[in-house]
């Protein structure tokens, strides 16, 4: 039967601090100069369990709107997702100057990518379609002018990484944060969750499979990954601190609002698109609260 218990949450104040860039304007300029603002853009990722590398380059960012453009990255950027986890992220560039409007959709250019799995070889890892259309964000965005915009992909390799006829592939589910609207969660679990006894499927030494599911609401309903509507927001790899002797967790880059998270021993068996409810160990879910540049 499962065991219920809570997840201990912990609140501090971030010390990210918002650079506000002055605006000059020249005197008597004319009133029909294109008003621009700038974006920087950001890419942090999700766990996935058994990969020690998920590899990808990225060439170009395209986007469409207000102004239709291509940023090229020269050189291309090439980085293991699974570098950036938590409030980690990976900044593909700053302060590129745009059109100020409203902006439909954006797309990564994405050449070569691979995967690790443990200690063993490099295996290509296609993304389908993305040779040809790239990985197309549909949240659309605005740039206002004179401001200062910046956005981070969120690349949730939980939900995206599958292995089909001994071919992995990368579907990506991306989000789009506003880093100005997004907080971060940071807390412990209790260790009698982890060292359950019923905990079969997180290893001999329970270091394996730990995870914090986050899903979008207060008292939202639970549930394994299955590919829908339902499915929890985002993820964390709950990892013992041998600093604090705790087990610890951390989500980065989330939109202010309600959310309900719950511990699970068993993400090591959570299959996208399949339903692993019923032999899965969930802890009792725990209402929080995410606040902008709060953690």
């Amino acid at each position: 039967m499962t065991r219920l218990r809570s997840i201990k949450k912990t609140l501090q104040t971030t010390t990210s601090i918002a650079l506000l860039v002055p605006l000059l304007s020249a005197c008597g300029s004319s009133s029909s100069s294109t008003e621009t603002g700038t974006l920087s853009l950001g890419i942090t990722d999700g766990p996935v369990e058994n990969a020690s590398e998920v590899n990808v380059t990225i060439s170009s960012i395209e986007l469409k709107g207000a102004e239709d453009k291509v940023i090229t990255l020269d050189p291309p950027q090439s980085f293991n997702l699974l570098d950036y986890q938590g409030d980690a992220q990976l900044v593909l560039f700053e302060d590129h100057t745009l059109v100020a409007g409203d902006y439909q959709w954006m797309r990564l250019g994405v050449d070569d990518s691979s995967i690790r799995i443990g200690n063993g070889p490099l295996f290509p890892l296609e993304i389908p379609s993305a040779d040809k259309t790239g990985l197309k964000l549909q949240r659309g965005f605005t740039i206002g002018a004179g401001s200062s915009n910046s956005f981070t992909v969120d690349f949730d390799l939980r939900k995206s990484v599958t292995l089909a006829n001994g071919n992995y592939k990368l579907r990506p589910t991306l989000r789009l944060v506003d880093n100005l609207e997004a907080g971060a969660l940071q807390g412990t679990v209790a260790d009698n969750l982890v060292e359950d006894v019923n905990c079969i499927n997180n290893g001999p030494n329970n270091d394996m499979g730990n995870a914090v599911y986050l899903f979008t609401g207060e008292d939202a309903t639970i549930q394994d990954l299955q590919g829908n509507a339902g499915d929890p927001l985002a993820s964390a790899t709950v990892t013992y601190n041998n600093d604090t002797s705790n087990y610890e967790f951390e989500l980065g880059f989330i939109p202010a609002g309600p959310y309900t998270a719950a511990f699970t021993c068993d993400a090591s068996i959570d299959i996208n698109d399949d339903n692993e409810f019923a032999s899965m160990i969930f802890s009792n879910s725990y209402n929080v609260s995410i606040v902008s540049k709060q953690t």
